[in-house]
C-alpha cells in the first residue's frame, strides 16, 4: 500500500520533470510586414503542442469566409522549404503537428490591416510528446494503473535517450566540420604565403636582373 503509493508519487514527479524539461515558455510581439519567428530542433514524428494566448485580437470567427477579414495572428511551421502546418490563431487555444526531422520555424505574422497594433503572443511549446494512445494500450495489454505510469516512463526515457543520441552525433558532425574549415583555413594561409614569397623572389629576381644589365651592381 504506502510503498506501491510513495513508487507511484516517484514516478509521476519523474514523468512532471521530463514533460517540463520539454516545455520552452515564450513571449514576443509582432506586428504586420514584422513576422517573429522562433527554432525548434525537432525528430521525425514527435508530436509537438503549442499552448498560446494572443489577448490583443478580437475572437477569430468561426466562419471560414469571416475569417478572410479578421485581423490577427497566424502561425506558420516549416522545415526547410516544406511547410509543416498553418493556422489562425483565437484570444487563447493551442495547435499541434507532427514534426519532421530538423529544424522547424515557428513563424508569426499578422493577418489583415492592423494599422501597425503590435499583437502579444505568449506560448509554450511542449516537444516530444507521445501520439501512443495509453488508453487504449492498458485496456489491450491489461496494464494496471501503475503498469501504464511505468510504460510510459520507459516511452519517455527512451525518447529522452534518443535526443541525447541525435545532440551527441550533431556535436561530432560540427566538430569535424569544424576541424575541417579549420584545415582548409590553414592550407589556404599556407598556399597566400607560398604565393608571396614566390612573387617576391621573382621580383628580387627580377630587379638583381635588371640592376646587372645597368652594370649596377
Amino acid at each position: 500500500g504506502g510503498s506501491m503509493a510513495g513508487m507511484r508519487n516517484a514516478l509521476s514527479f519523474a514523468l512532471l520533470l521530463i514533460f517540463c524539461c520539454g516545455a520552452d515558455a515564450l513571449f514576443t510581439k509582432v506586428k504586420q510586414n514584422h513576422p517573429k519567428c522562433f527554432i525548434e530542433e525537432l525528430h521525425k514524428d514527435e508530436v509537438v503542442i503549442v499552448h498560446y494566448s494572443s489577448p490583443d485580437q478580437s475572437p477569430l470567427p468561426h466562419e471560414v469566409e469571416q475569417q478572410k477579414y479578421h485581423v490577427g495572428v497566424k502561425l506558420e511551421v516549416s522545415q526547410g522549404a516544406t511547410k509543416v502546418f498553418e493556422g489562425r490563431t483565437d484570444v487563447e487555444g493551442r495547435f499541434a503537428f507532427t514534426a519532421l526531422q530538423g529544424e522547424h520555424h515557428l513563424c508569426f505574422s499578422v493577418e489583415g490591416q492592423s494599422l501597425g497594433q503590435d499583437f502579444r503572443i505568449h506560448l509554450e511549446v511542449k516537444v516530444g510528446l507521445s501520439d501512443v494512445d495509453y488508453e487504449k494500450v492498458a485496456k489491450k495489454e491489461h496494464l494496471s494503473s501503475l503498469e501504464l505510469q511505468v510504460r510510459k516512463l520507459k516511452d519517455d526515457v527512451k525518447r529522452v535517450t534518443s535526443e541525447q543520441s541525435y545532440f551527441r552525433n550533431r556535436e561530432e558532425r560540427s566538430k569535424r566540420t569544424a576541424d575541417s574549415t579549420y584545415f582548409r583555413s590553414m592550407w589556404f594561409s599556407l598556399c597566400q604565403i607560398l604565393a608571396m614569397l614566390g612573387v617576391t623572389g621573382a621580383y628580387l629576381f627580377y630587379l638583381r636582373s635588371y640592376f646587372i644589365a645597368k652594370k649596377l651592381v
